[in-house]
């Protein structure tokens, strides 16, 4: 079979060839089948098994055209006429980053002809004796310059505001410390202690060393001590979500050996990657249940000596939480979206513009719905950080928990029918979904589908990403913040009960065994799932893991776990999980730039494959930091002043 990648040597074509500047195209290529070839027949029949495999008919080719011109000026008319294809435009896939690139719309009629038959004289001359129809999907010039435009220079102006902010206001904090003429007070307690006035509060809001101190402070009261092993849930979580993402990005590059992936996806290695989208429902879970808890504080500080509130009570409060959740979670999350569509230079190579612009292009023109938090249904084949999709769904999981909450607060007589009634909607509800609207029973991000960036996958779109497909798994956080506080409230000691210590390390191994429930569905082909079947378990797959989950956490909560509690409140974690946030909005944007930088295909192996994955994990962290440092805690600490 024809390499899925055939790229040109790019910095030796764009220098100077021959005294001329020369042009490099990106080019998409999709094979035409011809049953008399060898090479065609091998690509129907490792294609066909497309949830292990790659499409192996869409090539990729960096073309120099200056080399094109030399391979083919020998050939007369009648020859190159022979060499040509055509124009690939039946690949909707491929359409989405052609409308994406459309300011290269010129280029791609002036090189089309020149492309097509240099890439089928390419396919001739090795043997393959297969055709194909391309596309150009850009070209890159010598001497190619970024201009700035508007949207850099709003980057830029934010990013010096934030840095003079942050001066100005560490340099206040400092000028306080040393007019302190408390002896008894340490250097360190002086950015401990909050500020006498509001106004000074507002203006050390930015002091670099508050707001360290702030990222490493040790929880506060009761529940926050219990809580805190939530922290190493997070960042491990996190870990592994990184970890996915990476292996994505990897398929979207230029792959040498794409057996082995291929290979390893048969194997029980293949469906711990694919199942290990569950992780996923652990923020679900644990948004849920800190939600219930804020409110649960809130409930109390409000009470009153009428037993029911007000609508404009309810209200209020419906607005307060909402709006001060936008404005902790969309700041930080609107500063690495505009990032994300700067402009500037390529400092890649032939996939950069593929890769990396091609995400510049999404958020420049798909901005409002990251925004909005509209993204996981509107615009998804333009997705401006795809990972926003998370935050999307939880939003609404967030808003629609927080009725449910105030009805069961109104109606507290029928709340226990009422959580009931909602937690067993929203588990059969992707069941019914399933079967009516014929999805697959579990999402599988097949290799074609991560390289294409999961662009017209309705498994993706419409059954992984839902609010409606998740919200069960968000819900069962919210019941786990309503025992845990039962049982805080009666001072139930959950370590003392042996059978429930026995429930709890059970769940530890049955977890894991769940991960491989999928694997019969996942690697037969030969055996379509059965329809009611299949929808009983898209209903019960994610579902049972987050009631699971909702049991650990209520579980460790109440001190039960041993060794695993006390490593998981070891202080690392309180600044990591902390950290997380920061790191999931960007890590995606990291892993992009580093793989966006590969000039020819890389060699997907283990050692390769981790030293990506540490790599992106650091750099996420350490950007999540300063995120963390200038942006984030700056915000939290108005959001307080707000209260």
């Amino acid at each position: 079979m024809p390499p899925l990648y055939d790229l040109d040597d790019y910095d030796r074509c764009l220098q100077e060839y021959e005294g001329q500047a020369s042009t490099y195209c990106f080019v998409r290529a999709e094979v035409q089948p011809d049953e008399s070839v060898a090479a065609w027949r091998a690509i129907a029949e490792i294609s066909q098994y497309n949830r292990h495999h790659l499409d192996h008919s869409q090539l990729y080719f960096g073309l120099c055209l200056r080399e094109c011109e030399a391979s083919l000026a020998d050939l007369d008319k009648s020859d190159l006429a022979a060499l040509e294809a055509g124009l690939l435009t039946g690949n909707a896939k491929v359409n989405v980053y052609l409308d994406l690139f459309s300011m290269e719309a010129e280029s791609r009629k002036r090189h089309q002809r020149l492309t097509n038959a240099c890439l089928n004289w390419r396919l001739q001359r090795q043997g393959f004796g297969v055709m194909a129809k391309s596309v150009v999907e850009y070209c890159n010039e010598a001497g190619r310059q970024v201009e700035d435009d508007a949207w850099n220079l709003t980057f830029y102006g934010i990013l010096g505001a934030l840095v003079v902010l942050t001066c100005l206001s560490s340099l206040v904090d400092l000028h306080l410390k040393r007019g302190r003429h408390d002896k008894m007070l340490k250097e360190r307690d002086h950015y401990k202690t909050p500020p006498k006035s509001t106004a000074q509060q507002v203006l050390l809001t930015f002091s670099v060393a508050r707001n360290w101190y702030r990222l490493n402070q040790e929880p506060c009261g009761k529940i926050g001590r219990e809580l805190r092993f939530l922290d190493c849930f997070k960042f491990f979580a996190m870990f592994l979500v990184i970890f996915a993402h990476t292996n994505w990005v990897i398929y979207e590059s230029a792959i040498s050996n794409p057996q082995d992936p291929e290979r390893m996806l048969h194997s029980a290695a293949g469906t711990l990657l694919v199942s290990g989208s569950l992780i996923t429902v652990t923020f679900f879970v644990i948004s849920g249940l800190l939600l219930t808890i804020n409110w649960l504080a809130a409930t109390r500080t409000m009470q009153t000596k009428k037993d029911t509130w007000s609508f404009v009570q309810y209200s209020l409060l419906f607005v307060k939480f909402n709006v001060f959740r936008y404005i902790r979670l969309t700041v930080p999350y609107a500063f690495v979206l505009l990032m994300s569509g700067v402009y500037f230079d390529n400092a890649g190579g032939p996939l950069w513009r593929h890769i990396f612009e091609r995400e510049q292009l999404s958020c420049r023109r798909n901005w409002w719905t990251n925004l909005l938090y509209i993204n996981n249904f509107v615009r998804t084949d333009e997705r401006c950080l795809l990972q926003g999709w998370y935050l999307a769904a939880d939003t609404h999981s967030f808003i629609l928990s927080l009725v449910v909450l105030m009805l069961g607060h109104r109606f507290a007589k029928w709340s226990k029918q009422l959580y009931a009634g909602v937690l067993a909607f929203f588990v059969v509800l992707p069941a019914v979904l399933t079967y009516v609207m014929d999805y697959y029973p579990i999402f599988i991000p097949t290799p074609q589908t991560q390289k294409d960036s999961f662009i017209g996958d309705r498994q993706f779109t419409e059954f992984y990403t839902s609010s409606l497909m998740n919200f069960g798994c968000y819900f069962c956080g919210v019941l786990a913040a309503l025992v845990y506080d039962q049982l805080t409230l009666r001072q139930y000691k959950l370590r003392e009960l042996k059978c429930f210590q026995l429930l709890w390390f059970t769940l530890i191994p049955v977890g894991i065994l769940w991960m491989f429930s999928a694997h019969p569905i996942f690697q037969h082909y030969y055996v379509a799932p059965s329809a009611i079947w299949g929808a009983l378990y898209a209903g019960l797959q994610r579902n049972i893991w987050g009631f699971g989950l909702a049991v650990f956490i209520v579980g460790m909560a109440g001190k039960v776990g041993w060794i695993f509690r006390k490593f998981s409140c070891l202080p690392i974690f309180r600044i990591l999980g902390r950290l997380t946030y920061g790191a999931f909005i960007i890590h995606l944007l990291v892993a992009r730039i580093v793989l966006a930088t590969v000039r020819e295909p890389i060699y997907f192996g283990t050692g390769m494959m981790f030293t990506f994955i540490l790599f992106t994990v650091t750099v996420s962290y350490l950007c999540s930091f300063l995120l963390a440092i200038f942006l984030e805690l700056p915000v939290s600490s108005f959001l307080k002043l707000m209260r």
